[in-house]
C-alpha cells in the first residue's frame, strides 16, 4: 500500500467517525427539542453536529481522492484506466454541486445561524436566551434542567427584532426562587 492509499483509508476512517457523531448528536438534539429542551454544550447541539458535518464532508471528499487516484493508477491496461478515470471524474463533477450545498447549510448550522447569549447570575444559575438570525422575531428563554440541557421557560416578543438580543447587554439577577431578567429597559421575572 502507497502512503496515498493509507491516508486516503485514513481520511474515509475520519469521515465515517465524523458523520456518525454528527447523526448522534443530531439526535440527542432532536431529542432534547421534543421535551422543549435545547442541548447545550458551550454552542448548541446542532451547532456542534454541524461542525462534525463539516469535518466528514471535507475528509471523506480528501480521502476519496486520495485512495480512488491511487487505485485507478493501478489498473494495469490503458483503455479500462481511462474509462475508470473518466467516470469518477465526471462523477465527482456531478455530485460536487450537491456536497457544495449540504457544506453551505452546514456552515450556516456551525457558525449558528442565530444568537444564544448565555446570561449568568452572581449566584451561578444561568440562562440562555436564543434569538432566530433571520429577522430576530424569535425569542426564547431557557433555564438550568441539567449539566446539558436547558428548558424552555417561555417566548420573548418583547426584546425580538432590532437591536439584537446580544446587543441589548443581558444580566441576570437571581432574588430567593426567581430569576429576574433584564435586557435594556426590559425586565422578566422567569
Amino acid at each position: 500500500m502507497s502512503r496515498r492509499e493509507i491516508w486516503g483509508a485514513a481520511l474515509l476512517t475520519v469521515a465515517s467517525l465524523a458523520a456518525w457523531a454528527d447523526h448522534a448528536i443530531d439526535e440527542a438534539y432532536g431529542a432534547a427539542a421534543r421535551e422543549d429542551l435545547l442541548l447545550y454544550a458551550g454552542i448548541p447541539g446542532d451547532s456542534i453536529a454541524s461542525w462534525f458535518l463539516i469535518v466528514a464532508l471535507v475528509s471523506g471528499a480528501v480521502g476519496l481522492f486520495l485512495l480512488l487516484a491511487a487505485l485507478i493508477g493501478r489498473i494495469p491496461r490503458k483503455l479500462p484506466r481511462r474509462i475508470a478515470g473518466w467516470t469518477t471524474a465526471m462523477a465527482a463533477a456531478a455530485v460536487v454541486p450537491y456536497v457544495g450545498i449540504i457544506f453551505g447549510f452546514a456552515y450556516l448550522g456551525a457558525i449558528g445561524i442565530g444568537d444564544t447569549v448565555k446570561v449568568v447570575a452572581a449566584d451561578g444559575r444561568s440562562m440562555l436566551i436564543t434569538q432566530d438570525g433571520f429577522d430576530g422575531d424569535s425569542v426564547d428563554i431557557y433555564t438550568e434542567h441539567d449539566d446539558l440541557h436547558y428548558k424552555r421557560a417561555r417566548s420573548a416578543p418583547e426584546i425580538s427584532g432590532w437591536p439584537r438580543v446580544k446587543d441589548q447587554n443581558c444580566r441576570l439577577e437571581a432574588a430567593g426562587d426567581e430569576l429576574r431578567l433584564m435586557c435594556g429597559a426590559t425586565t422578566f421575572v422567569v
